[in-house]
């Protein structure tokens, strides 16, 4: 008998199956095929001989008929085996491929793989603004605005999270972006409004504010030439109320700071000064050039008493007789015409905090124990009257004081009484020789240190007896008169005028003016008369007729605004209006300009960051570039980016008549004030549509009392989950009613007790939902009726939602008054249904956690499987006091995280949630860093260069993408090397350089195969806390190029 030894026709073919397959730990696959089609024909061929009734079949030729029977069931036994290895692979989280085997085996371990979330934006709505519109609107919850598609996009719908109470005036809320450069020490760039001053270099300007208007004495003021202008014209000539602005560049700073003395603070005021003129008699000839005898004539003349042929010396008159400011414009009057004398009041004793100034007709008070005047306290007080004094005859005078406090008495210039001592009402006397009709000085200091308060001024003298000095024979040292060469009609009184001679100048209030016809030093002019209010007029000007010039036809210039210096960021918005109502907690849009991140624009960027002042700055019509130009006229032009954000208000500061915000946290941009607009018309919003169901709820069906258990399928889908503050980061928009009441949803079925009215959702691998009610044990049945199951809820999620910053435009739904939507921000947070590699990794990490924060790990593990956050790390960090945790997060394949989007504000939410409340914690977006290289590849003839090349750059996208990199890891030559000799057909790799990339700008570049790009984990950098760096490769950073020698 022929047998499968001796019958050489199976020599040297042996069994290959079943194979014992050896599963080596890592392997993304189990390997349970016990065989393939050739090795099953090998083993069947091999056992032939060993079946009796087959041992007569000798051949092997693959045509015989029952060598085919072989090899066909050898082919249902390799399909069969492939079954089965699939089938063994989905047994398992890790091996399995398809998604029902992965939601299942998932759903044993407690985990359900994440739905998708919609994408979630915030949408800035505009008011109609025309007459008859309402001024504010309610925009309920739900309100509808959709995309408007790109190629190859389709619309996307958003529904309004929160309802809200839009105004108008908060459609774009101007935020302080000027600054009225009032007087301050040291300022020699003044702003004016308009751009028709008539200003020129060399005109005299005068800055001066109510301190000296009501102070004669007061020395906050400023008299200042113009040495350069600079005219701005309106950026909007349409608008009225924009005129433009001049720049003018004075000759020296404002202020006196060598002695201490600052320009006007109290409602300063800027007048130039458009006339300059000058006293009467300035051009009279000189005196000491004219002839003896004609002097001498003139001094007979001008000097009773003085003889024919008598010639005083020059040294006697070296002036023409009266030639001085008092005799000129203030001579002796036959009748006295005074008013009284200057009273300036003072707090404390020393006449340093002036309180009132005054015209006092007489000195004769008796205060008691009361007080001067409202202002002036009852005691701690003291007085300053001055002036001058006019005798009707001449002679010996004695003055009587009567005081209670101190005293002290000045004729002249000669101190006559002087008891500054605390004293009862008690009579001084003192004597002067006074001339008739000749205005004499005189000064008069009290004070009164407490109780009772007297002061009265008396005298007697030839023709006059004892009695109170009246108002008529004082005149008050403020005011005082002058004659100009000329006539100026347009020096009117309230006006302003200046006395200047060299190194000195005083300020006057013009009282009143007048034409007045003089003759004097052979000159003859119809002057112009004006009665000044001030002081020093006499003490400084008297015998400086031909030097002094006077400055007058004062014309008020008002003030002007230049634009905001510096930027607009940190955490404080000053508002350019008032609004009072806008309340803590609002959410507002910010939107504007900021510097390009160019290096063209450090200069400027330095500049501003600095604080130095604008003076201009035009914003091209494109709203790309912008010209700026300083105080010192240095101009540059700079690169302009748009950008936006979302902030929150903390505090609404509105009680200096001005709204200044305090935000939540700092502004995300360093903005252009003048570019900022912010809307506070501001909703948050979610894609998805809720379709029909806005009007009509959905009917599921009719519940039965007698069945538990009772299942629903929704009509629609996807159903739309949004972001959320719990475990899984997403919450479904699903809203069951059963008989009109609503019923919760519960996380798992075993969660709710017997009678509480919850349910639970289930997804199917395609995404379809199910509703499943209580069994009487975990949640109560449905009760019977018919239709009585309705359900509302949205469809659509998903990454088509995140679309970009203002592609939201079309509004669905229009309340009263409402004119546009937009989304200043880009949608974020959309994401796809969870797939099998990201279940196989999230699932654990829930597991792990069970949805609480105990260790450092489960700070990782919880952040990671919270729907939104790709990568999370964790590390201990010590603030000096104590040891906190700061948490990195990164989106979704490295999506940015904004920190006041609802995917990042749920995420702490939601930790907070879980992790013991005494755990200091920062959680910070993670710090996204790029980098490229370049390389040349020696390829194998045998393949395509274009090919390798192409290969090449997808390995290296794939080893140093968002999947494969962890935070804080660096790159090193070496790397880049071992992935590109590992592409197919890379027979040899030079790396020429590697280089960190921000902005489209090389920051950092290391040369050669040792090259390496740091990343750092999170740790303290000075006194702020830094998050984790993570470093990706940027595609369109790599340059690869075939080598061939």
């Amino acid at each position: 008998m022929s047998t499968s030894d001796n019958c050489g026709c199976c020599a040297g073919v042996t069994p290959l199956t079943p194979v014992d397959a050896i599963q080596p730990p890592g392997q993304p696959a189990l390997a349970l095929r016990v065989g393939t089609h050739g090795r099953f024909r090998q083993s069947m061929l091999a056992d032939l001989a060993d079946e009796p009734a087959l041992e007569n079949l000798t051949t092997r030729a693959s045509d015989d008929p029952a060598i085919a029977l072989l090899d066909s069931w050898a082919a249902v036994l390799d399909v069969l085996s492939f079954y089965q290895e699939r089938i063994g692979n989905e047994n398992y989280l890790r091996t399995a491929t398809e998604r029902r085997s992965v939601l299942e085996l998932a759903r044993a371990i407690g985990y359900e793989l994440r739905p998708g979330v919609a994408a979630s934006t915030w949408l800035a709505f505009t008011l109609e603004t025309a007459p008859g519109a309402p001024l504010e609107t309610r925009i309920d919850i739900s309100a509808r605005a959709q995309s408007v598609p790109g190629q190859d996009e389709t619309a996307q719908t958003f529904e309004t999270l929160e309802a809200i109470d839009a105004k108008v005036r908060w459609n774009a809320l101007p935020v302080l972006a000027a600054e009225a450069v009032l007087p301050r020490m040291g300022l020699r760039t003044i702003y004016l409004a308009g751009t028709a001053t008539r200003l020129q270099a060399g005109d005299a300007l005068l800055v001066i504010g109510d301190e000296r208007a009501k102070e004669p004495g007061h020395e906050n003021w400023d008299f200042r030439r113009v040495t350069r202008l600079r005219e701005v014209l309106p950026a909007d000539p349409s608008d009225p109320k924009d005129i433009g602005y001049t720049v003018v560049t004075l000759d020296r700073g404002l202020g006196k700071p060598w002695h201490g003395v600052h320009p006007a603070r109290t409602n300063p005021r800027c007048y130039a000064l458009r006339a300059r003129a000058h006293l009467f008699g300035h051009n009279a000839p000189d005196w000491r050039a004219m002839p003896a005898n004609l002097r001498a004539n003139y001094l007979r003349l001008a000097l009773p008493g003085a003889e024919v042929g008598d010639n005083p010396p020059i040294n006697e008159h070296p002036e023409w007789p009266g030639f001085t400011l008092a005799d000129i414009s203030d001579p002796p009057a036959g009748s006295a015409s005074g008013s009284g004398l200057l009273g300036q009041y003072y707090r404390g004793k020393g006449f340093r905090e002036p309180i009132l100034s005054r015209t006092d007709a007489t000195v004769n008070f008796n205060w008691g124990t009361g007080s001067p005047d409202p202002a002036v306290p009852a005691d701690q007080f003291s007085v300053r009257w001055s002036g001058w004094i006019q005798a009707p005859a001449s002679g010996q005078f004695n003055f009587f004081v009567t005081a209670d406090d101190g005293l002290r008495l000045w004729i002249d210039g000669e101190r006559i009484i002087d008891f500054w001592i605390d004293q009862g009402a008690t009579e001084r006397t003192g004597t002067a020789r006074l001339q008739a009709d000749h205005k004499h000085d005189i000064r008069l200091e009290f004070y009164e240190n407490g109780g009772g308060a007297t002061c009265q001024l008396a005298w007697s003298g030839p023709g006059v007896s004892k009695a109170v000095i009246p108002s008529a024979r004082l005149y008050p040292r403020d005011v005082n008169t002058v004659h100009l060469d000329a006539s100026y009609p347009k020096w009117l009184a309230d006006g302003w005028a200046v006395m200047s001679i060299p190194n000195y100048e005083e300020v006057y209030r013009i009282v009143s003016t007048e034409d007045d016809a003089r003759a004097d030093f052979t000159v003859s002019a119809t002057a112009t008369r004006l009665t000044l209010s001030g002081e020093n007029l006499r003490d400084t000007f008297n015998n400086h007729v031909r030097s002094t010039t006077a400055f007058g036809q004062s014309e008020p210039l008002a003030w002007a605004t230049r634009p905001l210096s510096g930027f607009l960021q940190g955490h404080l918005i000053d508002l350019a209006g008032y609004e009072p109502d806008l309340p803590e907690g609002r959410w507002l849009a910010i939107s504007g300009l900021v510097l390009a991140d160019l290096p063209a624009n450090a200069k400027a960027l330095s500049r501003l960051k600095k604080g130095e002042a604008l003076a201009t700055i035009r914003i091209a019509r494109d709203r790309k570039t912008a010209d700026l130009e300083f105080e010192d006229f240095f101009r540059l032009t700079v690169t302009l980016a748009p950008a936006a954000e979302i902030v929150r208000i903390q505090h609404n500061d509105s009680s200096n008549g001005h709204t200044q915000l305090l935000l939540d946290n700092d502004l995300t941009h360093a903005y252009l004030p003048s570019t900022v607009r912010i809307n506070a018309n501001l909703a948050p919003a979610s894609a998805g549509d809720s379709k029909q169901m806005r009007i009509q709820p959905e009917p599921l069906g009719s519940g039965d009392g007698s069945r538990s258990l009772q299942r629903f399928a929704l009509r629609q889908g996807p159903l739309t989950y949004i972001t959320a503050a719990t475990p899984s980061g997403t919450a479904s928009t699903l809203e069951i009613r059963v008989d009109g009441l609503l019923w919760q949803e519960a996380p798992r079925f075993t969660a709710p007790g017997p009678t509480e009215r919850a349910y639970t959702v289930k997804l199917d691998e395609n995404g379809s939902a199910t509703v499943q009610f209580g069994d009487g044990v975990h949640g109560t049945r449905l009760p019977t009726g018919s239709g009585n199951v309705e359900a509302r809820y949205r469809v659509g999620l998903g990454t088509a939602g995140n679309v970009k910053a203002e592609q939201i435009s079309m509004l669905l739904t229009r309340p009263p008054g409402l004119k546009a939507v937009t989304n200043p921000v880009a949608a974020s947070g959309g994401t796809n249904a969870e797939a099998g590699d990201d279940a196989r990794r999230n699932a654990p990490l829930r597991v792990r956690t069970l949805d609480r924060i105990v260790s450092l790990r489960d700070f990782e593990d919880f952040a990671a499987a919270f729907t939104g956050i790709g990568k999370a790390q964790a590390v201990w960090l010590w603030d000096g006091e104590q040891r906190l945790v700061h948490l990195t997060v990164a989106g979704t394949d490295g999506a940015p995280l904004d920190p006041n989007a609802a995917l990042y504000r749920n995420l702490l939410a939601a930790i907070d949630g879980a992790r013991p409340p005494h755990q200091p914690l920062r959680v910070s977006p993670c710090l996204d860093l790029r980098f490229g290289l370049t390389a040349g590849l020696w390829i194998a003839p045998e393949y395509e260069a274009e090919k390798v090349l192409a290969a090449a750059g997808q390995a290296l996208a794939a080893a140093f993408g968002f999947a494969a990199r962890a935070f804080g890891q660096q790159v090193t030559g070496s790397e880049v090397l071992a992935v590109l000799q590992g592409v197919a057909g890379v027979i040899g790799a030079d790396l020429d350089k590697l280089i960190q990339v921000e902005s489209e700008l090389t920051v950092l570049t290391s040369n050669g195969p040792d090259g390496s790009i740091p990343a750092r984990s999170a740790r303290w950098q000075g006194n702020s806390l830094q998050p984790a760096d993570l470093l990706l490769l940027d595609p369109t950073a790599i340059t690869l190029t075939e080598r061939t020698s």
